[in-house]
This record gives structure tokens, C-alpha cells and sequence, in this order.
């Protein structure tokens, strides 16, 4: 097996991987093996028919497409272990022909992770977190319709201001803001795409036509897809850029309490279902980002509130 690796923009790879002939022939060989043990054909015990009866039922359409299939399957992943490449988007699979006298050439191009560039978020949240309470004091002071002498003594003694506290979405609006994270296309439509079908899906259960839902929002395809990648690319960097932190901090995340949050959905079969490993990792993902913004917020208030 060949490879080559062309580094695309926006943290996008194309693999081209080249496998030779014999190895071709090998998988196609398997492919026909496998057809012969499990086809029926009348006059025949299973397994016995001749190859060339095989070949005619089964049609060597679906062997040969049976073969690519199987070598995709097993040099697609080999290539990334070998070239240690991570996708973090499903391949755009694109085959040069298939000839089972010749070498399989192929290319996947897929999203890598993109690398994350941070400004000085923590001074960013600090001054953010000032502002909120100075508005909210600026609000405070308007209501109570009071002189300029009367208002800097209530604003140095009313402490209602210092009981405003940062939000996590305003905390991953500003970390987005000191972020720069060059995302692939191809990440946003997959997220779009995923969105939009599960849109589909809700539409679907209730009954009510995409046409209808979409003269209800007043939108057209277009432009709700529109409105969909924005919500996906900021959805996307968000996931990558809390990520980046959680290494950065140095964010744990215990067994302990990995059970805590699966014991406290409260239903025993939802419980079961979270704790498999998958799922378990799942539930630590969440919990290490609820740790991060937690965090932040107190650093940037200046330590820990209710």
C-alpha cells in the first residue's frame, strides 16, 4: 500500500492510497471464498456449487462491488494508523475505477482537528464580568431616579450588582470571541445536515409538512439551512475550544462522579443505557465542560458563588 497526503484549507486532508494488485486479487478471492460457502443453488450442496454458477447468480457486479467495499474497509483505516491521522469528520470516499487486474486507487478527504488559537481569554471574561455588573448598577441607579451625590453612595453600598453572575452562554460567547479555530467545511455540513434531518424528523412526527413549517417561520430551504450552518459552525468551535481548555486546565473528571450524574437521571433503564464505556465518556465529556465554565466563572467573578 501507497499513500499520499495532501493538507488542504481550513484543516482539511485528502488521502490518496494506492493498493497493489495482488492485494487486490487477494480480497477479491475472499469475497468469491465467502460467496461459494453461503449461496444455495439447486443440485448443489452448500458450498459445493462450481465458482462459475456462483458467479453468475450472485453477478460479478456485486463481487466486484462486494471487493471494493472490503478493501476500502481495510486499507482506509490502516492508512490512518500508519500516516497517524485522526479525522474528526466521516471521508468523502472518491475510487479512480475498479479493475481487478490493476492497482485500487482511491482518495478520502476528511476534517482534521483544527488547531485552536487563544487571545487572553481570562482578562476578556474579567472585563466582561466588570461591565455586567456595572450595567447592572447604571440599571440600578436609573430606577431609583436619584442625584449624581446619592447614586456613587449607592453604588459603593448596594449589593445587588455584585449578585449578578456570568452565564455560561456569555462565557462561551467571549471564548469565542478570543478564539481563532479554522474550521473545515466539510464539519459544518455534516452538522448541518444532521440538524436539518432531525428538524425533518420532529416535522415528521407531528405531522406537519417542511413546505407548511417553512412559510410558518416565514423562511425558504435556503435560508433556514443558512441560519443552520452558522449554529453549527458556532456549535462546532465552541466544542473545540472548551476542549483545548479542559486540556489546558487540566480538567478531571472521576468514576465517582461519572455515577453521580448517571444515578441522578432518576430512571433506571436511561441509568443503564449511560453506563457503558461509550456512554460513560459521553457523560465525562459533559461534566469536564460543565467543570471549565464553572471555572472560568470564578475566576473571572473572583471566586466561588451559589
Amino acid at each position: 500500500m501507497k499513500t499520499n497526503i495532501e493538507r488542504l484549507p481550513k484543516s482539511t486532508i485528502k488521502l490518496t492510497v494506492t493498493v497493489e494488485n495482488d492485494k487486490v486479487k487477494e480480497a477479491y478471492e475472499k469475497i468469491l471464498t465467502e460467496a461459494v460457502n453461503n449461496t444455495e443453488i439447486e443440485g448443489f450442496r452448500k458450498g459445493a456449487a462450481p465458482r462459475e454458477m456462483i458467479k453468475e447468480k450472485v453477478g460479478i457486479t456485486n463481487l466486484y462491488g462486494d471487493t471494493l467495499n472490503d478493501l476500502l474497509q481495510t486499507y482506509y483505516p490502516q492508512a490512518l494508523k500508519e500516516n497517524h491521522l485522526l479525522p474528526v469528520s466521516n471521508p468523502k470516499v472518491d475510487v479512480k475505477g475498479f479493475d481487478i487486474n490493476k492497482d485500487l486507487e482511491f482518495s478520502a478527504t476528511f476534517a482534521q482537528r483544527p488547531e485552536v488559537k487563544m487571545s487572553d481569554y481570562k482578562t476578556a471574561l474579567k472585563k466582561y464580568c466588570a461591565d455586567k455588573k456595572a450595567k447592572a448598577r447604571v440599571g440600578i441607579k436609573d430606577q431609583k431616579g436619584t442625584d449624581k451625590k446619592q447614586e456613587n453612595a449607592e453604588e459603593e453600598k448596594n449589593p445587588d450588582a455584585d449578585h449578578v453572575h456570568l452565564g455560561a452562554n456569555e462565557v462561551i460567547d467571549v471564548l469565542l470571541k478570543e478564539s481563532d479555530v479554522e474550521l473545515s467545511d466539510m464539519l459544518i455540513e455534516e452538522e448541518t445536515d444532521r440538524m436539518m434531518a432531525r428538524l425533518t424528523d420532529q416535522l415528521r412526527a407531528i405531522n406537519l409538512p417542511v413546505e407548511k413549517y417553512l412559510v410558518a417561520q416565514n423562511k425558504t430551504a435556503e435560508s433556514l439551512r443558512k441560519d443552520y450552518n452558522t449554529t453549527s459552525e458556532k456549535n462546532i468551535k465552541a466544542e473545540f475550544v472548551l476542549s483545548q481548555l479542559i486540556k489546558e486546565e487540566n480538567i478531571d473528571v472521576t468514576e465517582e462522579e461519572i455515577d453521580d450524574m448517571i444515578a441522578a437521571v432518576g430512571d433506571s433503564a436511561l441509568a443503564e443505557k449511560l453506563n457503558t464505556p461509550m456512554e460513560r465518556l459521553y457523560v465525562k465529556t459533559i461534566l469536564q465542560k460543565n467543570k471549565i465554565i464553572s471555572k472560568l466563572i470564578e475566576d473571572a467573578e473572583g471566586g466561588k458563588h451559589e
